[in-house]
């Protein structure tokens, strides 16, 4: 059993304390990106989330025993070292999953009231069917949207029926979102893997998203083709993270500051994702923690539309409208670019957020009721 354990976590980290009090000796929060090996010369776990680099140079010669991260991916995790070292580590994959679909649909929402964009009866690949990408193609699928998917890995396991090519993908999709995890090498390499020629595949405006990782994008290429007008694009990673470039900033229609997966959900989720790996590992039973408040109420007949596609966009919209991102990151900009320490500010002061599954929906149409079902509501 291992009690007054002496913690040091993320400081954006949400529900520590009353996750982890019961085997904490003390908890100390740190900034994530700035944490030292200093830091942890009188610490036995340490958690974190993906803006840490966690390898040899961090800990060495400390008394960390345990590694965990409140993160899906674990690319900023040198996981071979830890292993060599028999320090535990886990992570938390798929824990915002939820999250980042809902941030998908807000995105479409948005486009579909303010563009026209009716997304639902256009062709979307998804790149990358992990468990966003994965939960992702399950709602369209429920939706009756014409879906394209693109994942290596999967399809090497699995067979490829299902799977298309990514070539394909890009040149047949009317939108194009990305959840590829960051890999740097072996056999499907992610790093910089959509660069000027996959670019130019991608059909006269069509729709980019990424909401996976900032580097699986070439900036140049990028910004060249934002420039030409071919296609148009909404970002929440970006390619210099945690550095935006105020040219690439203001050529995307909307962008936020890598918080897709920002839910209150998907945090909570992640947080208690590794409790139940911490208290496992000390031989201690799991407390209750903390639970999430009621979802807020929202009243379709507040909302004067004539479709349930539009109907459900309002709704989306009134829980998280990524219009309002956009207009923070750019207020941040100073330098001709968002800088590194504003960028993680508007991380860290990021506006509470639920998932469409937590609102509670008052005088739902008949006609509409099927369609939010799909969406993810529960009416």
């Amino acid at each position: 059993m291992a009690t007054g354990l002496r913690i040091v976590a993320d400081e954006n980290m949400p529900h520590v304390e009353p996750w982890f009090d019961a085997v904490a000796a003390s908890i100390t929060r740190v900034a994530g990106r700035s944490l030292t090996h200093a830091d942890l010369k009188d610490a036995d776990v340490l958690l974190v989330r993906s803006v840490t680099k966690v390898n040899k140079d961090l800990l060495a010669g400390t008394p960390v025993r345990f590694v965990g991260s409140a993160t899906i991916g674990t690319d900023h995790v040198d996981t071979a070292w830890l292993a060599e070292q028999n320090i535990p580590f886990h992570h938390a994959p798929g824990c915002n999953a939820q999250s980042v679909v809902d941030w998908v649909l807000s995105v479409f929402a948005r486009l579909h009231l303010d563009a026209d964009l009716n997304w639902w009866q256009k062709t979307i690949g998804v790149v990358g069917a992990g468990n966003v990408g994965g939960l992702l193609v399950k709602r369209l699928n429920a939706l009756g949207v014409r879906t394209l998917v693109c994942d290596p890995p999967r399809a090497e396991r699995e067979g490829h029926a299902g799977f298309t090519d990514l070539d394909t993908l890009l040149s047949a999709a009317d939108i194009v979102c990305l959840h590829a995890p960051l890999v740097r090498d072996g056999n499907h390499p992610t790093l910089g893997m959509i660069g000027a020629e996959q670019l130019a595949k991608l059909k006269p405006g069509a729709w980019l998203l990424n909401a996976g990782r900032g580097s699986v994008i070439q900036e140049a290429p990028l910004q060249q083709v934002l420039d030409a007008g071919h296609i148009q694009a909404v970002l929440d990673v970006w390619p210099d993270e945690p550095r935006v470039s105020e040219r690439l900033l203001n050529s995307v229609v909307h962008a936020s500051p890598h918080v897709a997966g920002y839910s209150q959900e998907g945090k909570w989720t992640g947080t208690r994702m590794l409790a139940e790996a911490l208290y496992a590992w000390a031989g201690e039973p799991l407390p209750q923690g903390p639970d999430l408040p009621e979802g807020p109420s929202l009243d379709a007949a507040f909302f004067n539309t004539d479709t349930p596609e539009r109907l459900g966009s309002e709704l989306i919209q009134a829980l998280h409208d990524p219009a309002r991102d956009s207009v923070a990151m750019h207020q941040s900009v100073t330098d001709g670019a968002i800088q590194p320490a504003d960028f993680d500010l508007l991380r860290k002061q990021y506006p509470q957020r639920r998932e469409i599954g937590a609102a509670r929906l008052a005088n739902v149409p008949e006609r509409a009721r099927d369609w939010f079902c799909a969406l993810g509501f529960k009416p």
